[in-house]
């Protein structure tokens, strides 16, 4: 994620760079991981980003 297409591959809504319909909602968005496990936080972001896709369309 990030604000770049040159440096990353998604929005900070999870859509892929060049690409109309095509959204990353899993753990690829959040890569690295700081020693605990990252469900609820993969979730949220899920969420989050459902949540922006309904209301866009």
């Amino acid at each position: 994620m990030g604000t770049d297409a040159a440096i990353s591959v998604t929005d900070s809504w999870g859509k892929v760079w060049g690409h109309d319909n095509l959204f990353v909602c899993d753990a690829s968005l959040h890569p690295t991981n700081g020693g605990y496990n990252p469900v609820l936080t993969i979730m949220a972001m899920a969420f989050r980003n459902a949540n922006h896709i309904t209301k866009s369309l």
